[in-house]
């Protein structure tokens, strides 16, 4: 279904947080219609490292946003497969042949793309589209308006929501978005309580390696052009090239239940510190480690579902990993941003008035929350299974994949594809603006009809009234010229 365009009434949105989440928002939000402010605590110049794998469930939004030019030209598209090796051997485990029909039917590409890349194009994307992006800003809290405003159509302090500054600043708008990231400020706000996630003791190193040092060692080369995934006992390793095939991005998760160290989008730890590569007999990652010199560091925290992802009000609303938090640079981590900010944005082109904004906030929960918490879990049990330690579990994935490997079997048979890649096809086959708009089809139009039927009802009603007193009146008239 095409995008309905500019919305029938347009609202001024803050949106706090300006990183992937907050900029799709921005993107979605001003392309139908919608003023929109983005307030960011960052400086704008910084790059963070790392890179993304946006796969064909993102793809297709930025796609209909008009962006794949810019995709093309900063990303490194996805085909052939991943090797699967070992940690701590280096011995190959399989290869994961990724089905050319499979990705046809998903409805676009699948694509590498580094962290400050894809941020770039988004915030260019938000600017051009008339959003306003305003960094070193930092928001202490957020306040819902007064309940007795929030059906007046006049725009008073009392009757808006608004976002505190760290200097005192007070901003109002008529809806506030909050897409400031696991450890959000605003959430505070919508749940009325801090909440505290867990600590799981494992933590995700991201960095990036420039091609030219991976190819110029006999050792690493090979890795050059190809996505490889290490797995190993409690830690596991992706390496994937990004940035048109100019730089290799790496993630590794590793259970190491060690003191909380200070969290960074930015390389602020040196491998050498982490004794990486005493960690595996495998040369290629040995070196690998050694390319990488530093990388930045994040918690892996188990977080609880969040009960509501708006205020009573729903007037404030949590976005992305605010709404709920991922795996750090997990896969599904940008399909949870980037999806919800299509949704939300595409539920908004259809507003009608102040007094829809509670049905349509309503519905971009109940759209989400199924969806965010599979990606969730997907993204939980892939972690898992590639962390085995040993024993029968860690045996039985390996000797599957043996077989296969030995067997020649790289390619998806129907057993597979309905098994352990069933989930993958359903992860990339989700369209985000098709799922606001079959909700609007199916119930925003039926709401939108029972209210003219119900107004036409009273309209009749009163319409008798009207005449009689009319002509009670021109009758008074009458009598007094007589």
């Amino acid at each position: 279904m095409p995008h309905p365009g500019p919305a029938p009434f347009t609202l001024d949105v803050i949106i706090v947080g300006g990183s992937i989440a907050g900029l799709s928002a921005a993107v979605g939000l001003t392309m139908s219609g919608h003023k929109v402010r983005v307030l960011e605590r960052g400086s704008g110049l910084e790059k963070p490292c790392g890179g993304i794998r946006l796969q064909p469930n993102v793809t297709k939004i930025l796609v209909q946003w008009g962006l794949e030019e810019e995709l093309i030209k900063r990303a490194s598209p996805v085909h052939g497969g991943t090797n699967i090796w070992d940690y701590e051997t280096g011995k190959l485990l399989g290869f994961l042949q990724w089905p050319e029909p499979v990705m046809r039917d998903s409805g676009a590409k699948f694509y590498m793309i580094r962290f400050s890349d894809l941020h770039d194009i988004l915030y260019n994307a938000a600017v051009r589209a008339g959003a306003q992006v305003i960094f070193n800003t930092n928001v202490r809290s957020a306040s819902p308006p007064s309940l007795s405003g929030l059906h007046s159509t006049a725009h008073t302090s009392r009757e808006r929501p608004s976002v505190q500054l760290s200097d005192g600043t007070v901003l109002e708008a008529d809806l506030i978005i909050g897409a400031d990231g696991q450890h959000s400020t605003v959430r505070t706000s919508v749940l009325g309580t801090l909440v505290k996630p867990k600590r799981t003791g494992t933590i995700v190193l991201s960095g990036n390696v420039p091609m030219n040092k991976v190819l110029e060692d006999d050792v690493t080369s090979g890795l050059a052009h190809s996505r490889t995934y290490w797995m190993g006992s409690h830690r596991c390793f992706f390496g994937y090239p990004t940035s048109r095939d100019t730089e290799y991005s790496v993630n590794m998760f590793w259970e190491r239940n060690e003191p909380d160290v200070p969290e960074s989008w930015f390389p602020n730890i040196s491998t050498k510190s982490l004794k990486l590569s005493e960690s595996t007999s495998d040369p290629k990652l040995t070196k690998m480690f050694e390319k990488m010199e530093s990388v930045y560091w994040q918690n892996y925290l188990a977080w609880p579902e969040f009960e509501n992802w708006s205020d009573d009000s729903a007037r404030i609303v949590l976005l992305g990993e605010a709404a709920r938090p991922l795996i750090p640079c997990s896969l599904q981590s940008c399909s949870v941003s980037v999806e919800g900010a299509a949704v939300f944005s595409t539920l908004l082109s259809y507003l009608r008035g102040f007094d829809h904004i509670p049905m349509l906030v309503r519905a971009y929960e109940t759209i989400r929350r199924d969806r965010t918490e599979f990606l969730h879990q997907v993204e939980v049990s892939s972690v898992t299974q590639a962390m085995y330690p040993p024993g029968p579990e860690r045996i039985a994935r390996d000797q599957e994949m043996q077989k296969n490997l030995e067997t020649g079997q790289t390619k998806w048979d129907d057993d597979a594809y309905l098994g352990l890649w069933g989930q993958i096809c359903e992860v990339w086959a989700y369209n985000a603006f098709d799922a606001a708009d079959d909700w609007w089809v199916q119930w925003g139009v039926l709401r939108e009809h029972s209210l003219r039927l119900q107004n036409s009802h009273i309209e009749t009603l009163f319409h008798p009234l009207e005449v009689s007193v009319t002509a009670h009146t021109n009758l008074i008239q009458d009598t007094s010229r007589a």
